[in-house]
């Protein structure tokens, strides 16, 4: 969805870049075309955030959802984000602080999301993380807390199983599960994980 959103509004090439090359990056990329023309190439490839292979100075913007918290060294992944810019250039990202989640009433989803991440390798606290990553680069920050709090949905709660839970945080999340579905989207409960948007500039 972010890949076609850039591709329709941006002016220039986009490079979605994965871990892993896009086996269907080619069907993608005609059904995009067929249903909203871009003006501009895409290019979908596969590479490490942490030694990207694009020349320095290449790009005008960089932009970055819910991934540097995935990557392993994060502080690589901006630095190489960094050396890809142009000046005057932007990286834009947008991660999630699980160590500031809002719960009500508590449910002991915070603690889980957080030790549940450790244990697929992921950073649950990127969010506080990034502005110092992105400044110790040499980059002009600006953050924004972003992410307007909703009611409690159970979309959430399924990405949390989708996690390494153990069988007594499992039973959790499905009594979790139960107590959100029962709320019917009303405000009795509330789960809200804070996003921190960055957009940094290189002088």
């Amino acid at each position: 969805i972010v890949t076609e959103e850039l591709a329709r509004r941006a002016p220039g090439m986009v490079v979605a870049l994965d871990r892993e090359p896009l086996p269907r990056a080619g069907e993608q990329r005609r059904a995009w075309r067929q249903a909203r023309p871009p003006p501009h190439r895409l290019l979908c490839i596969g590479g490490d955030a942490r030694r990207l292979p694009f020349a320095a100075g290449a790009f005008d913007l960089v932009f970055s959802q819910n991934t540097l918290m995935w990557v392993g060294d994060a502080a690589a992944a901006v630095a190489e984000a960094t050396r890809v810019l142009a000046a005057g250039g932007a990286l834009v990202a947008l991660e999630p602080d699980y160590g500031g989640m809002l719960e009500e009433p508590d449910l002991g989803l915070r603690v889980m999301w957080l030790d549940a991440l450790e244990r697929a390798g992921a950073d649950p606290l990127m969010g506080r993380r990034l502005p110092r990553l992105a400044e110790e680069t040499g980059l002009r920050v600006w953050v924004e807390m972003a992410h307007i709090p909703r009611p409690a949905e159970l979309d959430a709660l399924r990405l949390l199983q989708g996690l390494p839970l153990t069988v007594g945080e499992r039973r959790r999340v499905e009594d979790a599960s139960a107590i959100v579905a029962e709320a019917r989207g009303r405000w009795s409960v509330f789960l809200h994980v804070p996003y921190v948007l960055l957009v940094a500039e290189r002088p």
